[in-house]
């Protein structure tokens, strides 16, 4: 049998009404607890972390100024030394004979000029009585200034004679513990002044008594770090205990690994007990900032700028109102600003131009971002940074709340950024000046009171954001009745700010 078309129409118009009232009436999402904390004092320390390795702060390489066979070495690695102990010695039989060599001859010339002095005496008590002739006078002169030259030769042959004889026993330039001993006993070497190569290295020693770490910084951490700060250091041998260092330097080549780029900052340690060892792993805390007793909010309170819109919803506020509060309060700060004493400079409790400048941002970013205009049957979705999504026939446009400002008052450390204080009608908006951060408090520069309540805001935002996420999707997926015109659109992209 035929059937008729007409219940079929019936059956998609109902399930596209089912669609649209389940769309437009979903169940409201569950309000967030918004918790508070007070504006109180306290310390604030900010530190930067890193990861390095231990190492001598000076290692020594000791070498031999004499060639030969090591016939003696008494130490190994790890042995500690004091300044002149024995370390190396050589063989010392060819430069003893050349020593006693250069003895002989030392004597031999001395006798000699023994000799020559005394002819030189009879030439010329002979000379002054005219038996001898000039000539034989002046013969008896010259071979005592030749004796006296063959005697200095002499003596200076016997000191090298006797340098070289020394160098064959190699002594500890410093107290320190020897760290790397690449020969061994029964080696030849080479001479570390007439090899072609810089002689062999037989021992290579440190005082172990300060070392530093060698600390790999990240290059936006580094701007911070300054010598003389305060550093403390765990290395994984022993895990429970800290060490007490300076910051010595930061080195200006940078260094590129697995394509971050790091700085090499060297942190003086003292190492008396001997703990530390070159080569050891460890991880470094450098304290950059350190304010006492500051006024000091959660850091989870703090939000951007450009969260404005998001907060907003998630405290139950309309954006555009929130934007006006905010725009109010710029306004008193420059003309705050603008009131300067006999002397020219601002008066007391004046923001910075920094903050002025901020509040210039966001009023450029509130023109550009204006209002969206209302759809058949919809509300009027308020202009947002980045504008705001066409709405379905009757639900209102998604443009984000009065966020012209999202991207025009950019919020950073030491300028403005956003809190949400709490007082007796619920929570308004406040631009505050930042400070120090070690990411669990923030200092207050200005702008709060201590004692005040400040919104947190993480938890609330995470679920206004996915609530709004999925309002898109909802919106973009659901199917339009008849008769419902476009929502609002979204105002233009906000200026950023400075």
């Amino acid at each position: 049998m035929h059937r008729s078309p007409r219940p079929r129409r019936i059956v998609h118009l109902g399930l596209a009404g089912v669609i649209a009232i389940a769309g437009c009436h979903k169940a409201p999402a569950k309000s967030v607890a918004i918790p508070t904390a007070p504006v109180e004092r306290r310390d604030i320390v900010a530190s930067a972390e890193a990861t390095g390795t231990v190492e001598p702060v000076n290692i020594v390489e000791v070498k031999s100024k004499a060639s030969g066979l090591i016939t003696a070495m008494p130490v190994d690695v790890g042995s500690v030394v004091k300044k002149g102990q024995l370390l190396v010695q050589i063989d010392t039989r060819d430069v003893k004979n050349q020593y006693d060599q250069t003895v002989a001859a030392l004597q031999a010339a001395q006798a000699s000029l023994n000799v020559a002095s005394a002819q030189k005496k009879r030439s010329d008590a002979l000379f002054a009585q005219e038996v001898i002739t000039p000539q034989e006078h002046e013969t008896a002169a010259l071979a005592f200034a030749n004796a006296q030259s063959q005697l200095v030769k002499a003596r200076t042959d016997v000191d090298l004679a006797r340098q070289r004889l020394e160098d064959a026993t190699v002594r500890a330039p410093i107290d320190g513990t020897i760290i790397a001993k690449p020969v061994s006993l029964g080696q030849v070497i080479t001479s570390a002044t007439s090899g072609p190569t810089g002689g062999t290295t037989i021992l290579q020693m440190a005082d172990l008594g300060k070392v530093r770490m060698r600390a790999m910084v990240n290059e936006t951490d580094v701007g911070n770090v300054q010598p003389g700060q305060v550093a403390q250091v765990v290395v994984d041998a022993f895990p429970d205990r800290k060490f007490q260092g300076v910051v010595e330097k930061v080195e200006p080549q940078a260094v590129v690994q697995q394509s971050v780029t790091m700085f090499p900052v060297l942190i003086s340690l003292d190492n008396k007990d001997g703990k530390l060892l070159p080569g050891m792993n460890g991880e470094v805390t450098m304290t950059v900032q350190d304010r006492k007793n500051v006024l000091a909010i959660p850091s989870d309170a703090v939000r951007a700028m450009k969260d404005l819109a998001v907060s907003a919803r998630a405290l139950g506020l309309d954006p555009d109102s929130v934007q006006a509060k905010l725009q109010a309060q710029m306004a008193a700060r420059r003309a705050q600003y603008a009131q300067r004493d006999s002397t020219g400079a601002p008066v007391a409790g004046a923001d910075t131009p920094q903050s002025v400048a901020l509040g210039q941002g966001g009023a450029t970013g509130r023109r550009r971002g204006g209002a969206g205009a209302s759809g058949a049957g919809g509300s009027a979705g308020a202009g947002g940074a980045g504008g705001g999504a066409r709405g379905p026939g009757g639900a209102a446009g998604a443009g984000a709340g009065g966020a012209g400002a999202g991207g025009g008052m950019r919020g950073s450390r030491g300028s403005g950024q956003l809190v949400f204080v709490k007082d007796s009608t619920g929570f308004s908006p406040r631009i505050v000046r930042l400070g120090a951060t070690n990411y669990d408090y923030t200092e207050v520069l200005s702008g709060l009171k201590e004692g005040e309540q400040v919104a947190l805001l993480a938890a609330a935002n995470l679920q206004q954001a996915r609530t709004d996420q999925q309002s898109r999707i909802r919106s973009v997926t659901s199917t339009p009745l008849t008769g419902g015109g476009p929502g609002g659109g979204g105002g233009g992209r906000g200026a950023r700010g400075p």
